[in-house]
């Protein structure tokens, strides 16, 4: 039966999915190397056990080769080689060390463990280290050629036979059977990596249509909000309009009234023109009746942003702007922590816009927090003023990065190709200058990707 269980990656994100692919591949080698390095003890009391005769000189071999891959681990780490080209060497340099000693063995001696030890080095190494299948191959190679040259130079006519009979038979089978191995965790690997970055790229998408909704949302509240006050000042004027035109239509019925009272004095033709101007009159009175409960709401939008300023705790708003991204967080695998400050932190802003900037920032922290981050969350008074901090504990964005995504909005020009993308912190900083608050950012790797909001607690 065949079952079709690919995925299509054909629009993946592909500097995310190679930036996952190094971290992943880092992590891993990080481990192998360490492992490997304070596993000397172990190797030193194997040589020992098997061989006493020859552990001195097996013991300065790898002290060697030990000194060596201390020595490529820390250089890379200074010149910042990348995971694969550091691990590359130091993996060739403890299986060239333990490919030797294999071979320097006496035939005598215990070849079949020395031969098992490195078969269990060749599948640790091709089972936990993230490469591509090559490099396993180039490492099998690489013993091949160490092991049958220094059997070549023994004086034996079946130093060959030996070397298959006592273990090198079951390395050759293991170590080839490692690369498969190697081969289908690295497939694996990869098609997870891309699993991951499509599931980040959709919760990132979540999160922009959140935010979106967000801002559609407080763009209808203000919307509604004007709206109310042209109803309020169209209720108003038409109250005056028809209080004088109700008075006009009196003016005229009463004025029609005198007339009629003095008709004898008056021509036929006059007094159907009197008439006529009654019974519109009266039309008009009827109608100003039906149009007294009426209000047109009719008006020209403003773009000018009007603040409704209030005084307000703003602690309640922070916790329900932390409330509104938890889902979203944890579709990230991140944690909240909110530490809200027991006494009151009242601000004398306007309460929808401020909903507005916390929401805003709140749904930028988690859009730009790599996965697994910890997000604290504070709320607080400080000198006179109401402060929220926000701290996004993981890899951090980097300061020159944030100064372009937070100063976006003073360099866009409506021919950029994405004009409109990623500006979820310059708007933000721009709400809070536009309500006399401040707004302050930092991004470094030991404390993270910090925001503070500061807003004045009174006029």
């Amino acid at each position: 039966m065949y079952n079709d269980y690919k995925f299509s990656y054909a629009n993946i994100n592909k500097t995310a999915f190679n930036q996952e692919l190094s971290k992943r591949g880092a992590y891993y080698a990080n481990v192998v190397m360490w492992t490997t390095l304070f596993s000397l003890p172990v190797f030193l009391l194997i040589d020992y056990l098997f061989c006493r005769d020859s552990w001195v000189d097996f013991s300065l071999i790898r002290l060697v080769g030990w000194g060596l891959s201390y020595l490529i681990y820390t250089y890379s780490a200074k010149e910042n080689w990348g995971y694969l080209k550091t691990v590359t060497w130091f993996v060739w340099v403890n299986v060239v060390v333990n490919s030797i000693i294999c071979g320097i063995v006496p035939i005598s001696g215990s070849v079949l463990a020395y031969f098992l030890i490195l078969s269990i080095i060749m599948l640790i190494v091709n089972t936990t280290i993230f490469w591509s299948p090559i490099y396993s191959i180039y490492t099998c190679l690489v013993s091949y050629v160490i092991i049958f040259f220094i059997y070549t130079l023994k004086q034996r006519v079946d130093k060959y036979a030996v070397m298959i009979d006592h273990g090198g038979g079951v390395y050759f089978i293991i170590s080839a059977f490692s690369c498969l191995l190697a081969y289908t965790r690295y497939s694996i690997l990869c098609r997870d990596v891309e699993r991951s970055v499509m599931i980040d790229d959709a919760n990132n998408k979540l999160v922009d249509r959140n935010e979106k909704i967000k801002d559609q949302h407080y763009q209808i509240e203000e919307t509604n909000r004007k709206l109310k006050v042209v109803n309020v000042s169209s209720q108003e004027n038409m109250t005056v309009l028809m209080h004088d035109y109700k008075t006009f239509t009196d003016t005229v019925k009463t004025s029609l009234d005198t007339l009629k009272a003095t008709s004898y004095n008056l021509m036929p033709s006059q007094l159907d023109i009197i008439n006529s101007i009654g019974t519109q009159n009266d039309k008009l009175i009827y109608l100003a009746q039906k149009l007294s409960g009426t209000v047109s709401a009719t008006g020209s939008h403003d773009a000018t942003i009007h603040f409704n300023k209030e005084y307000f705790d703003l602690n309640p708003e922070v916790e329900k702007a932390v409330l509104d991204i938890a889902e979203s967080a944890m579709l990230k695998s991140m944690s909240l922590q909110l530490n809200i400050s027991p006494a009151a932190n009242n601000v004398y802003q306007d309460k929808l816009f401020t909903d507005q900037v916390l929401n805003k920032l709140m749904n930028n922290v988690i859009r730009h927090s790599q996965p697994g981050s910890i997000i604290t969350v504070r709320a607080e008074h400080i000198d006179g003023k109401a402060v929220v901090e926000t701290i996004s504990h993981g890899a951090a964005i980097g300061v020159d990065k944030l100064n372009e995504m937070v100063n976006k909005l003073k360099v866009l020009t409506v021919t950029d190709e994405n004009a409109l993308n990623d500006l979820g912190l310059a708007a933000t900083k721009k709400l809070v200058e536009t309500m006399d608050g401040t707004f302050t950012y930092s991004s470094e790797d030991k404390t993270g990707n910090y925001f503070k909001i500061e807003f004045p607690s009174n006029h």
